[in-house]
């Protein structure tokens, strides 16, 4: 059996992330002797921290004990994290020392310029990633993208997309309500979820029609910096009764709340970074595997124009036209009258394109 080495950069710190190694973990595992390979950023003093920032140091870390942990391995997996002198110099010794193995390293977002060195105090390390990622080619054998793209920085690629265990999600339950349209959107609220343009459009569609034929109610699950925002616009417009707040859930009360809506909520605001791309979210995933129909502001990549149980919508600051989704749901009841029976559809999909097997073939079809 082949022998592999998960390495990644202190992920366990983001629930996300943590989450997903889990995931990818047992995945591999399937196949291979796996080994989780944390590398750690050192305590450093003020001193050490100012010459860091210059484009030749390093951000220091447990380099030399992560080669000492590993033990002939075959390959390595390897969540990305910013390219600088030290980061190189681990790789070139691998490559050294274990000449046969594969280095494979995760871009779990790409293009990640934007997304990591946007702000003003990031450019030392985009000065960086500059200098020494086009060298990386030298010891990487394969990056993953969940992008087309054929090869990055002069590497070639394996293209996936992201994943997750569908047997952890529970599927939703119950009936369709006439005359009533539940949203449901799950998440640490953020610019990029742009809400409020659905907000904006349930104040014109009651101000239109305070008696429309359909009642349409959205329920926001979780905390985060927009949520006092969304709370704000829901006071302004008066709109109490029909958007409804919650704190973060889990586990049977949050299915509870799946259970009684019809639709859910991808991102609405994704312009707001610049993003123009399909987007991969895990959260997407989580709504499929649960057999959700979903509308987003943002392309989804493992969903095309013609699925039926998506709607989009363009991705800007535009106001949501509340009456399209009464209109996608109409059609969705179209197709079938049975809840359940379009949540064993909507969930087989997402077994056969957003399980951690499928995404994971690819990978696993490269190391063999």
């Amino acid at each position: 059996m082949k022998k592999g080495y998960y390495i990644h950069f202190q992920g366990r710190e983001s629930i996300g992330v943590s989450k997903k190694i889990d995931m990818q973990l047992e995945e591999f595992e399937r196949f291979y002797d796996m080994q989780e390979l944390e590398i750690k950023t050192l305590d450093r003093s003020l001193p050490e921290r100012i010459l860091g920032l210059f484009p030749t140091m390093s951000i220091r870390r447990n380099y030399e004990e992560a080669l000492k942990q590993l033990d002939h391995p075959d390959f390595l997996y390897v969540r990305r994290t910013v390219a600088d002198w030290a980061y190189l110099r681990f790789w070139k010794k691998v490559r050294e020392r274990y000449p046969d193995c594969r280095i494979i390293i995760e871009l779990f977002t790409y293009p990640y310029d934007k997304d990591d060195f946007g702000k003003w105090n990031a450019w030392p390390f985009y000065l960086k990633e500059l200098i020494y990622r086009p060298k990386l080619k030298r010891y990487v054998d394969r990056f993953v993208t969940y992008t087309e793209d054929e090869e990055i920085f002069g590497i070639p690629t394996i293209r996936s997309t992201n994943g997750i265990n569908i047997d952890r999600v529970k599927q939703i339950a119950g009936h369709f309500t006439d005359r009533q349209i539940n949203l449901i959107a799950v998440a640490f609220m953020q610019r990029h979820h742009g809400y409020e343009r659905i907000i904006e459009g349930m104040h014109q569609y009651y101000n239109k029609n305070p008696q429309p034929e359909y009642r349409v109610n959205m329920h926001l699950v979780g905390d985060g910096p927009e949520k006092p925002f969304y709370q704000e616009l829901v006071q302004k417009y008066k709109l109490e009764n029909f958007v409804k707040f919650y704190p973060t859930m889990s586990g049977e009360e949050l299915d509870a709340l799946y259970d009684s809506c019809d639709i859910a909520l991808a991102s609405f605001g994704m312009y707001k970074a610049g993003f123009d791309g399909k987007m991969s979210a895990l959260k997407t995933r989580e709504c499929l595997a649960k057999g959700m129909p979903m509308l987003t502001g943002c392309r989804i990549d493992v969903l095309d124009e013609t699925y039926p149980y998506a709607k989009l919508f363009p991705n800007n600051g535009s106001t949501i036209d509340v009456a399209e989704i009464v209109d996608f749901y109409k059609k969705i009841r179209n197709i079938t009258a049975d809840k359940q029976e379009m949540a064993d559809s909507i969930r087989k999909f997402a077994m056969e394109h957003v399980s951690m097997e499928a995404v994971m073939k690819p990978i696993i079809e490269y190391i063999a």
